[in-house]
């Protein structure tokens, strides 16, 4: 965890090291959330803490960060909602709304699978064109 707090900052704009990463002011402090999922930060600065996941669509995600890439990755495969909630084996109106929540963070999840999943870029326009068709519907 250490590694990882490292990359992160403090999200609190009133906080004097906001925005700034690897000043060693961010620490682990514990695993929260059902089936202990998310991880909290505290910042030394301004003493407040705050879940990795804030700002992301995983935020008040309940689910294992792996599950969503799988989730993700059926859906750009061209699977449809029922047909991905089979295959990853949680409830189809699971599957629905983390799209939606996957849609409005689309420029940051685009520059992170390229970055960390090295998705194809056809395979990233089949999963915005297929969450932009659930969208309009």
């Amino acid at each position: 965890m250490k590694d990882r707090a490292a990359t992160l900052y403090c999200p609190f704009e009133e906080c004097c090291d906001h925005g700034k990463t690897e000043k060693g002011n961010i620490v682990f402090v514990r695993k929260y959330g059902e089936g202990a999922t998310q991880n909290l930060f505290k910042c030394k600065t301004c003493g407040k803490t705050f879940s990795e996941r804030r700002g992301t669509p995983l935020f008040n995600c309940k689910l294992k960060e792996e599950t969503v890439y799988q989730i993700v990755k059926c859906i750009c495969e061209g699977n449809g909602i029922r047909a991905t909630s089979r295959i990853v084996g949680v409830y189809k109106d699971t599957v629905g709304p983390l799209i939606k929540r996957l849609g409005e963070h689309v420029d940051e999840i685009t520059e992170y699978m390229v970055r960390e999943y090295h998705l194809e870029e056809c395979q990233l326009d089949e999963l915005w064109t297929f969450i932009f068709k659930k969208t309009l519907i």
